[in-house]
């Protein structure tokens, strides 16, 4: 950036020291404004000094905890800048002395600037609820994207999540942790659960050589496993009466599954209630009765639990007869 367009204002010394300099800060957009004692984001700001012709500048300026927040600028009769390092949130000061000469001998003037930086960063919940371990039928995990609201000349940014709830004094999480990164291109946090469970996520920005800003509010997620079957079979498959037993490949699954079945494998289903099965154990049987050979759907419904997403599995099943009985298998 050209330095014409960093010193944007004017900071006029009184009369009687018959020396001006013109101080500025960049702001939040990366444009220059007259510094004083505005409050701004940009963790990564540079202030801007220029004297008058024939006059000189010195300046030295400090973070909120009084340490040097840049190098001390020495006699200079030129225009010339300092970047800030961020050091937290807080006032940072300038001290300015202007020279009525080139050599700084000839003070006019000495007084304080301040300017606050007051940096965050803001984690959103992924839209899509609920947030499953993996699609229903599939073995890959799914990626949730958490948008991921920046800021300002951070350099990079700290993700942490675990499963443990609990929360440091400094607001990060308690022992062991994974952390994610951000995807720049989309501003989310692309994160991946093997398990379900609870899961807290917190980021914060910072800067390299510096600070970082305050932890987020921790985000809680609630992650679920979807509702679906490692098998299906028919113990018991000779008719009209017959036995069928599932497992499911969520096996913390808990609660009761509604089946029905209807006719035929296509057009409109008119489904009839078979009743209910307990889920024990990671599966469930269930007995029922079929008049009729052919094609039939059977349907389960479950309405979730602690570790298992609602959903609906919707089997077909072929009912033949032999000489001696009825016969039913799954169809997949």
């Amino acid at each position: 950036m050209a330095l014409g367009a960093l010193v944007a204002g004017v900071l006029a010394w009184p009369a009687s020291a018959q020396a001006d300099t013109l101080v500025s800060v960049t702001g939040d957009n990366g444009v220059a404004q007259p510094l004083g004692g505005q409050t701004m984001r940009n963790m990564a700001p540079q202030v801007a000094f220029t004297p008058d012709p024939g006059q000189s500048v010195r300046a030295s300026i400090t973070g909120p905890g009084g340490l040097p927040a840049a190098p001390d600028l020495g006699c200079s009769s030129a225009a010339v800048t300092r970047p800030v390092t961020y050091q937290g949130n807080g006032t940072y000061t300038v001290i300015v002395s202007a020279f009525r000469d080139q050599s700084c001998t000839d003070l006019a003037t000495t007084r304080p600037l301040t300017f606050s930086i007051g940096a965050s960063v803001t984690l959103s919940p992924d839209p899509n609820t609920p947030l499953l371990t993996r699609e229903p039928g599939e073995f890959a995990t799914v990626t949730h994207r958490l948008p991921l609201s920046g800021n300002p000349g951070a350099d990079t940014y700290d993700v942490l999540f675990s499963g443990n709830p609990a929360i440091a004094a400094d607001g990060g999480l308690v022992g062991p942790s994974d952390n994610a990164t951000v995807d720049a291109a989309t501003s989310t946090v692309p994160l991946r659960f093997s398990e379900p469970g609870r899961y807290t996520v917190v980021a914060r920005a910072r800067v390299f050589g510096g600070g970082a800003t305050p932890w987020t509010a921790p985000l809680t997620l609630r992650v679920y496993s979807p509702f679906d079957f490692a098998s299906s079979s028919f113990p018991d498959a000779r008719g009209p009466s017959y036995r069928l037993r599932v497992r499911l490949r969520e096996t913390t699954a808990r609660g009761r599954v509604r089946i029905s079945v209807a006719r035929n494998w296509t057009g409109r289903a008119r489904y009839r209630s078979l009743g209910s099965a307990r889920i024990r154990n990671g599966g469930f049987t269930k007995r029922f009765s079929l008049s009729r050979t052919g094609k039939y759907r059977i349907r389960y419904r479950f309405e979730g639990s602690a570790t298992t997403a609602p959903g609906t599995v919707i089997e077909k099943v072929r009912i033949r007869r032999t000489a001696r009985a009825s016969s039913a298998r799954v169809d997949r």
